[in-house]
């Protein structure tokens, strides 16, 4: 089977993650041959069994450039959240507002348009499968829900637990739906004398000075190794993940892999990935994510009860699992 990928420079890294993940899996254990393009007329006149296009997220649909293919196209779907979500959560004005509407109309007939084009789509949750389906009409028969995985080699709780300097984690991607001006508000409502700092992964995004000034928060907006990312999780005294919107949240299953208690969202996937395994909040409530934070940090045997069901959680999201569901799909199609 020869599989070609569309993944271009701009292509978003958490979306470049996920593909090579899956491709890996398939090139070593199924013996795929994969090849990467990264322009829209190379990977038209590539010459493929099947077309995979991994990095359809926000609600954008695929290129209707697409519909020259001859052979299958499927694609990735990491979330819908133009539809899911109110305008002003990304358009402020009116005049804003209005481009964001007629944004939408452009973007469900592109998807009306590329209906009969597309072979199968895989979600990354079951949460996004309903989005799919729901918004721009898509039929449910040609959708999979497929979590996405972690890597369990490098994910792990630390050895040595310790907490001389506690902290409160988030891992983000700066959108406004990740909710962190939200999150920093909540975390200001805790007593500045007592509580742990809030150490913030959050690129690109550069700090007012007034929050540069708020006792407690470190910013990281540079990119930081994994490993180093890794250590932070396994240091933490929580993730705090509290995103208005998540095709998947990945953040949340990395955190659980590393023996870290998890806050997050009670909405879109963020409560399907945590299962029973976390505390959830809602995102939209300033005061419920302070209860959280002040729980957590209370709290020695709720943290004991999340750590030991969120370790046992984060064992269901693996990549071979997630590229085994995956080639299965591609086999349907040929």
């Amino acid at each position: 089977m020869k599989l070609a990928i569309y993944l271009p420079d701009t292509t978003p890294y958490s979306m470049k993650f996920c593909a090579w993940n899956i491709v890996a899996i398939l090139e070593n254990k199924y013996a795929v041959e994969c090849l990467y393009i990264k322009t829209i007329s190379e990977f038209i006149a590539t010459q493929a069994d099947i077309y995979w296009d991994p990095r359809c997220g926000g609600g954008i649909a695929p290129t209707i450039q697409f519909r020259k293919l001859k052979k299958p196209l499927v694609l990735t779907v990491h979330g819908m959240a133009l539809f899911t979500l109110p305008l002003d959560t990304f358009f402020f004005t009116i005049k804003e507002k209005i481009k964001g509407q007629l944004k939408r109309i452009k973007e469900r007939t592109k998807w009306h348009i590329m209906q009969k084009h597309i072979a199968h789509v895989m979600t990354v949750s079951a949460y996004t499968k309903e989005e799919l389906s729901t918004s721009v009409h898509f039929p449910k028969e040609k959708i999979t829900a497929i979590w996405n995985g972690i890597d369990h080699t490098k994910f792990v709780p630390k050895e040595a637990a310790s907490n001389e300097q506690p902290y409160f984690l988030t891992v983000i991607s700066y959108q406004k739906k990740k909710n962190f001006e939200r999150l920093i508000e909540a975390y200001q409502l805790l007593d500045e004398n007592t509580r742990p700092k809030l150490i913030a992964i959050v690129k690109p995004y550069q700090p007012s000075d007034a929050v540069l000034k708020i006792k407690g928060l470190e910013i990281i907006h540079t990119a930081i190794e994994e490993q180093r990312l890794i250590q932070y999780y396994q240091e933490a005294t929580a993730l705090v993940f509290v995103s208005l919107h998540e095709g998947f949240g990945l953040p949340i299953a990395e955190a659980m892999a590393c023996g870290v208690p998890v806050i997050t969202s009670n909405s879109t996937s963020c409560k399907e990935i945590a299962g029973d395994a976390a505390l959830l909040v809602n995102p939209k409530d300033m005061n419920a994510i302070k209860d959280a934070m002040l729980q957590i940090t209370n709290d020695h045997n709720l943290r004991t009860q999340l750590i030991a069901k969120g370790k046992e959680r984060a064992k269901v999201f693996n990549w071979e699992q997630t590229a085994d569901a995956f080639y299965a799909i591609l086999q349907q199609q040929l």
